[in-house]
């Protein structure tokens, strides 16, 4: 039993609504396609491939309300599902694209009370995805989740600039989630997509943001980074011995590592007091990957196992993010 508020800061929905919509013909937009799959749907962009069917826990409210209940969650935030962000789409479709995908993630999670929308950018375009920011911002969303990039452009790329200046003027969130881009042929067995390819997509972005000095120059973003930061806190003392042999071409990596906050989307208890302690426990927050089988869907436990103090665990489970995040207790219910 707790009487402090928890918060689950990384989870995903997919507003069926839209996707009915777009099915049926209602909503149209010329480069994506929404076609019903058994109980579900898959979406092509620009042409391109179908998704994977979008799992019925992205769509299925009441499923998300039994789970936040059981799990003794009281807010969620939430985030759009990455398949569907449409960076493939043209630039202006693109930018549509976000705008309504932001609000029909908003409009859903306005139906629970105890969940919080992010928003999405059209991050195929730069000066876009900077303005789609603003727009979030002064709607009252805490920020957006974004990939590690669109197509083959870097998020420490200067064209990228705009975007990350308006996260710093509006101090928004921008939550940090891997995509495909580090699932080669190498990743094709074993489910390694999931258990590794994702991780070596983050810790590559964010080596990059770190040695590009990104966070370290906007300080008022709040850069939040999935799956604990990947593989970056293990391997934050090889970078740091990197830049001592480039100074001249990399930026200290622990400047802006101290920037950076992070999910416990770790599963292991020793993994996770290793965390607190590299980068500390107010830089950590609950998280759970939600509805996704590769996520923690138990996500307090490896919290409460953990060795932390009281203090660090308190700032884990909810201080931390109620702060980030501005979100408040949420209706009542929920506690264990």
């Amino acid at each position: 039993m707790t009487s402090q508020t928890v918060i689950d800061v990384h989870a995903h929905l997919v507003p069926g609504e839209l996707l009915s919509a777009l099915a049926a013909g209602r909503e149209r937009f010329p480069g994506i396609e929404v076609r019903p799959h058994e109980s579900t749907f898959t979406v092509s962009f620009a042409g391109g491939a179908p998704t994977r069917p979008i799992a019925p826990g992205l769509l299925d409210g009441e499923r998300r309300g039994r789970w936040l209940a059981e799990q003794g969650v009281h807010r969620q935030v939430v985030g759009g599902w990455l398949d569907i962000f449409g960076y493939d789409l043209p630039a202006a479709e693109g930018a549509a694209w976000a705008e309504t995908l932001t609000g029909a993630v908003r409009e859903a999670a306005a139906s629970d009370g105890r969940l919080v929308a992010l928003g999405t950018v059209p991050l195929q375009d730069p000066g876009r995805a900077a303005a789609a920011l603003a727009a979030c911002r002064a709607a009252g969303l805490p920020g957006v989740m974004i990939a590690t990039r669109a197509g083959d452009r870097e998020l420490d790329d200067p064209a990228y600039t705009p975007f990350w200046e308006a996260a710093d003027d509006t101090g928004a969130v921008v939550f940090l989630h891997p995509g495909f881009a580090g699932a080669g042929p190498r990743y094709q067995d074993f489910g390694l997509v999931n258990g590794l390819a994702r991780l070596e997509d983050s810790t590559v972005t964010l080596a990059r943001l770190l040695y590009a000095g990104v966070p370290a120059r906007y300080p008022r973003c709040r850069l939040v980074v999935a799956h604990g930061g990947a593989a970056l806190p293990y391997v934050l003392g090889r970078l740091v011995r990197n830049h001592l042999l480039h100074p001249d071409s990399t930026a200290d990596p622990l400047e802006s590592f101290a920037r950076l906050y992070f999910d416990t989307v770790v599963f292991d208890p020793p993994t996770l007091e290793f965390l607190v302690a590299k980068a500390g426990a107010g830089r950590v927050m609950l998280g759970s990957d939600h509805p996704f089988p590769i996520g923690d869907l138990t996500p307090r436990e490896v919290v409460e196992r953990a060795d932390l103090k009281e203090s660090d665990r308190e700032a884990v489970l909810g201080g931390t993010a109620a702060e980030v995040f501005g979100a408040g207790p949420g209706p009542a219910g929920g506690d264990r």
